[in-house]
């Protein structure tokens, strides 16, 4: 893998995981029943939970895809 594959492969390896950390902290914010202001001003639950377990999969696929892609280059 070259210089520029490189910086590319951390840049989206870096996105995916911060995007994995924001959704596990937003479904352990929504999950938790110690701090239930935090989640008042959102009438739809469980249309909340959903969206963040969606980019955490997301997230995670993109994740292993990309690990999985640059995984079969090196191997060429």
């Amino acid at each position: 893998m070259n210089d520029i594959s490189i910086h590319y492969f951390n840049a989206l390896k870096k996105r995916y995981e911060a995007q994995i950390e924001e959704a596990r902290a937003n479904l352990y914010l929504y999950f938790s029943t110690k701090n239930l202001a935090a989640i008042g001003e959102h009438s739809d639950l469980l249309t909340e939970h959903d969206k963040w377990i969606e980019q955490l999969a997301n997230a995670q696929d993109k994740l292993e895809t990309l690990e999985d892609f640059f995984s079969k280059i090196e191997k060429k």
